[in-house]
């Protein structure tokens, strides 16, 4: 769907259209065709002069209020800092009003899932999960009978000797070596120790500890800019929030700490490079998703349904396929899916308040994007999808999740709307 764009600082009012003509029955869909956060990296290639022509970029209007090039694009993402927790913020924050006030604000819709692994995947690749095939926090491929977590590649369940580097877990290349390939300098400032092929890293915070800190994010972002070489692409990766949002939900002490603690840091960052760093640089301030307060006494064990656990698929170990997908997104692998599936679909639809998609269904509406499908993704696709209104629904099995109080991964507005912001650099600093 194409929306005809107006232009102001913070544009309520394409969010309002973009609830208007995307919401349904209070779930929001992803505008892949346009306002998108899938768009962003060849909105990025365009600004540089890369233009890949296989993937979709943002409209034009998103830029609308800067220059019209610059040799050198910087953008930080803010894990999990949706729309409606820039909107709460904004104004607690000084670097958030310069932006609005000097800048333009772009409402996106996430992906679906609203999740990181997915998201960051086709951040960093610029393939949809159609085509990537990293459908949530846990991968389950049947072709290797494990589930493991997408990052990491941890295996969470099933065979125990399944062995991944980060590369090996999507479908495709990342953006960066073609790039390089190109004559753009890319680096990443990330609280890791590496990146992606094609991108040098700077790293900041206990990158071999618990957590991720902001120590060092000043420092690392000068290094990234003074070695950089025009043109270039740099991007900071700043998670803290999202890790506190897990923890205590957005509406704590806690979280108000991380984000003024998080702001602070990026301010300091950008107003510490000297003037030469500072021209021609163009600043896209964005997030992967946003957060619904989930309650942790009412999240959902699916293990309490005792048919849905007995229909599940097997691992060779014996034990139900239990782990893919995320709480806001949980597939279903289904032993005998012709059979049981309507009366899973049945018994969840009566029990919680929540969408339950078929496969089928998920192709058909192009809920995980449209486009080339791989057989990777269709390997991974449940047979059934479950999305719930504003609950986690997952398995005691594993109650930690359960028990986090911020997710996302789902359809809710609060999660699938995020901020796309430009600025130019010298204007905000």
């Amino acid at each position: 769907m194409t929306l005809e764009p107006v232009i102001t600082a913070m544009r309520t009012d394409l969010e309002s259209r973009l609830r208007v003509d995307l919401l349904e029955d209070g779930y929001l869909e992803p505008s892949y065709d346009s306002y998108c956060f899938a768009n962003v990296p060849e909105t990025v290639r365009r600004e540089l002069g890369v233009v890949d022509g296989t993937t979709r970029a943002l409209p034009e209007d998103v830029l609308a209020d800067v220059d019209n090039s610059y040799e050198r694009v910087f953008v930080v993402l803010v894990d999990g800092f949706g729309l409606e927790l820039w909107k709460r913020h904004r104004e607690d924050h000084p670097l958030l009003e310069r932006i609005e006030e000097r800048g333009t604000v772009t409402p996106l819709t996430s992906i679906y899932p609203s999740e990181t692994a997915a998201a960051l995947t086709t951040f960093h690749t610029g393939r949809l999960p159609t085509s990537h095939g990293v459908l949530g926090w846990e991968v389950y491929d049947p072709a290797d009978d494990a589930s493991y977590e997408a990052f990491s590649t941890t295996v969470t369940a099933g065979d125990e000797s399944t062995d991944y580097e980060l590369q090996d877990v999507f479908v495709g290349d990342p953006i960066y070596p073609a790039l390089e390939a190109a004559g753009v300098d890319c680096r990443h400032v990330v609280p890791f120790a590496e990146t992606y092929d094609g991108a040098t890293c700077h790293s900041y915070g206990t990158v071999d500890g618990p957590g991720h800190g902001l120590e060092g994010l000043e420092e690392a972002v000068e290094e990234a800019f003074t070695a950089a070489a025009d043109p270039a692409y740099l991007f900071a990766y700043l998670p803290q929030v999202d890790t506190v949002a897990h923890a205590y939900g957005t509406t704590s002490d806690p979280y108000r700490e991380a984000v003024r603690e998080t702001f602070d840091a990026l301010d300091r960052a950008l107003s510490g490079l000297g003037d030469t760093a500072r021209e021609d640089t163009l600043v896209l301030l964005t997030a992967d998703h946003g957060h619904v307060d989930t309650d942790p006494d009412r999240n959902v064990d699916l293990e309490r349904f005792d048919d849905v656990m007995a229909a599940l698929e097997r691992h060779g170990t014996g034990e139900p396929v239990r782990y893919a997908g995320s709480p806001r997104n949980v597939h279903l692998h289904l032993r005998e899916p012709e059979e049981s599936r309507d009366d899973i679909r049945e018994t969840l639809e009566d029990a919680l308040e929540a969408q339950v998609i078929t496969r089928e269904e998920a192709l058909e509406c192009g809920l995980f994007g449209r486009g080339e499908q791989s057989q990777t993704f269709r390997r991974r696709l449940g047979d059934l999808v479950v999305c719930h209104r504003e609950l986690s629904v997952w398995y005691g099995s594993d109650r930690p999740k359960l028990e986090l109080v911020g997710m996302h991964g789902g359809l809710h507005p609060d999660e699938m709307l995020v901020p796309f912001a430009a600025v130019d650099l010298e204007a905000v600093c």
